[in-house]
């Protein structure tokens, strides 16, 4: 733009070589193109596989939690009627019952797959939708499954991975004293 706001003309040679530029080859992928449809197959298989998992571990959680209450009652029962050693071998069997859902943690497992299949219907919703490109997409996936590699709940005798380590006060911190 010169002094008197007048936009000089551009020359039609110059332009016309500045959009002569090779176009880019069409078999390349970018990485901002929408998500194949095999990206989204892929997803889906995912969901299946976290889906079956889930329907596993919620079925056995839900079988422990009602074999434990009904032989919890029963052990209450044979007291009542004052049947003491049925009683005690219920008892025993409540304990087992009660350990078996600490060694075997299927109700956070659910919970872990549920929130997996939550995850993966999202993106693939999103994917669908052209919200994502394929680079997000295949980022995502693949930190969704490194949760699932990595991620899965352990019995009650694994250490949380989460939790900080204890803090040691240092003891010339006049505020720790």
């Amino acid at each position: 733009m010169d002094s008197l706001g007048v936009v000089p003309k551009r020359d039609s040679a110059a332009a016309d070589a500045t959009n002569a530029a090779a176009p880019p080859p069409t078999d390349v992928v970018s990485p901002t193109d929408p998500p194949s449809q095999e990206l989204i197959a892929e997803i889906k298989d995912f969901r299946a596989d976290c889906q079956k998992r889930y329907n596993f571990n919620n079925r056995w959680d839900i079988v422990l939690s009602v074999l434990g209450i009904l032989l919890s009652i029963a052990v209450v029962g044979a007291g009542f009627w004052g049947v003491a050693p049925v009683s005690a071998v219920l008892g025993a069997i409540v304990g087992a019952v009660l350990t078996a859902q600490k060694a075997f943690p299927f109700g956070q497992r659910a919970s872990f797959y549920r929130l997996l299949i939550g995850q993966s219907s999202n993106l693939i919703t999103r994917s669908c939708q052209g919200l994502l490109d394929k680079k997000h997409a295949v980022d995502t996936l693949t930190s969704l499954r490194m949760d699932f590699a990595q991620q899965l709940p352990r019995g009650s005798n694994a250490e949380p991975r989460d939790s900080p380590p204890p803090v040691v006060p240092d003891p010339a911190d006049p505020v720790a004293k």
